[in-house]
């Protein structure tokens, strides 16, 4: 009611001030005596209503334009333009409506010409396979593409560079290329330290002119990750082959020897030589399929498994596969795995995690005793929620060994390290499960611990990310911190 009040006021103001010149010359006709003042009355009042009518026509039109006008502020994305206002009524300017339907037109086709241009941007910059990362004044983070904010396993718009890229030497570059008059580009190799280290060179490159959401700097990360990795994965190899083969190769060359010389003519020499040598043989070539696995798999450490694994179906098939060294050792496998869900991980991998951990177990346990595998899921709140700062499920292998000592657990996941060379050796060991289990655990950024007891036996349990499944895809793991009361690797 205010409203129509106001208009019928606004309107009524309007007519009288538009009259108010016809009213005069009337006035001024009545005081010559040249008009009655009766036809004088009569002439004012039609002048007064012929005008109200005019602008009451005109104030409706305009009303529909500005109607039309708050429509088009409203419009979203591809909404359809709406429909023009009539124009009929409307005496002072029927082409007004015509002149905004025109610019309104114009201003859609031009705003989804804008949005084809920068949904073409967007799209380019998600399939960008380099993390690209935008700043704006101060390090702020304006935001970043896919790749970077899985490389950083975070969101990270509106964040500050150095709340999760703590190198100074890029942070000071960047900080360098800012205050710089000039526009320039500098290049900077750096590395980011975590359970998985990557080498990373940045790009950092300064914008001729400040963008429209505040972009003043680009850095493009280019991931030498896995070329260093070959690096380092070709010295390692050639260091480790040649130090752990020297001893089988030598004793092959002089058995070899033996049998050329002394025992060729001994048939029982030559029977039991030739077993040690098959045995060397045997040895050698484990040991160079696990440095090649171990090789492999440090390559892969820093790329996040991205699919879904059953981890009860993997078990039950590798203790199928070790049925052999079941029965032999007559070791009984008790299965505490009712709490088993999906996780995050790469089914062959893990596969091979679990098959180093039991074929452990079973070799190293006494015979007759049990090997139990249980399984447990930890909610929000929990140890294991503590552990990788997200909800996981580990599965412990508990075997009834010797056990071992307390000062041998930091080492047990280093490369050829052994408890009893001797032992190991004799039972086939070649001191690189554990460390291919740590790798392949790493990668999938959980957590191995183990705890011993000398008499008692040894447990291994490996924490891993539950699977939560979104759009039918499996998430990141996100960002962990270990927090353990037993030795964590």
């Amino acid at each position: 009611m205010p409203v129509r009040q106001d208009k019928y006021n606004r309107l009524f103001t309007s007519s009288l001030i538009l009259a108010s010149p016809s009213v005069a010359v009337l006035f001024a006709l009545v005081i010559l005596h040249l008009v009655p003042w009766q036809a004088a009355i009569v002439a004012g009042v039609i002048i007064l209503i012929g005008t109200g009518y005019i602008l009451s026509s005109h104030y409706n039109h305009v009303e529909r334009l500005k109607e039309y006008i708050t429509a088009l502020r409203q419009l979203k994305g591809k909404d359809a333009l709406p429909e023009s206002p009539s124009a009929v009524g409307s005496f002072l300017y029927p082409e007004l409506n015509i002149t905004l339907s025109r610019m309104a037109q114009e201003r859609q086709q031009y705003r989804r010409q804008l949005e084809a241009v920068t949904e073409g941007n967007e799209a380019i910059l998600k399939s960008l396979p380099d993390p690209l990362i935008m700043l704006g004044s101060k390090r702020k983070i304006i935001r970043g593409n896919p790749a970077a904010e899985t490389i950083f396993e975070d969101t990270l718009a509106e964040k500050e560079l150095s709340t999760i890229l703590r190198n100074p030497s890029i942070l000071n570059t960047i900080d360098d290329v800012e205050h710089s008059s000039k526009d320039i580009s500098r290049v900077v190799d750096f590395k980011i330290h975590g359970r998985v280290e990557r080498y990373l060179q940045a790009r950092i490159t300064r914008m001729s002119e400040q963008t429209w959401d505040g972009t003043k700097i680009i850095v493009s990360l280019h991931d030498l990750t896995s070329a260093k990795r070959v690096e380092q994965m070709r010295g390692d190899f050639v260091a480790n082959v040649s130090h752990e083969l020297k001893t089988p190769l030598a004793s092959l060359m002089g058995f070899i020897e033996t049998l050329k010389g002394p025992a060729k003519d001994d048939p029982d020499a030559q029977q039991r030589f030739l077993k040690i040598m098959q045995d060397q043989a045997e040895r050698m070539s484990r040991l160079v399929s696990d440095l090649l696995t171990l090789s492999k798999i440090e390559l892969l450490e820093h790329t996040l498994p991205t699919s879904v694994t059953d981890l009860n179906e993997a078990i039950t098939t590798i203790i199928e596969s070790l049925h052999t060294q079941i029965e032999t050792k007559k070791i009984t496998i008790r299965r505490d795995m009712d709490d088993v869900i999906p996780v995050l991980g790469d089914n062959e991998a893990l596969t091979q995690v679990f098959q180093n951990l039991l074929e452990n177990a079973i070799k190293y346990g006494h015979s007759g005793t049990t090997v139990t595998i249980r399984c447990k899921s930890y909610g929000p709140g929990s140890q294991g929620m503590r552990r990788l700062g997200r909800p996981s499920f580990a599965i412990s292998v508990i075997d009834q060994g010797d056990g071992i000592s307390r000062e041998h657990l930091p080492r047990l996941t280093e490369r050829f390290y052994r408890v009893d060379p001797a032992r190991s050796r004799q039972l086939g060991g070649t001191g690189l499960g554990l460390a291919i289990v740590k790798h392949i655990v790493n990668r999938h950024r959980g957590v191995l611990t183990i705890d011993s007891e000398v008499g008692r036996g040894s447990t291994f349990t490996v924490y891993l990310p539950q699977a939560v499944i979104t759009e039918n895809k499996p998430a990141l793991p996100g960002s962990y911190k270990l927090e353990s009361d037993k030795l964590g690797f």
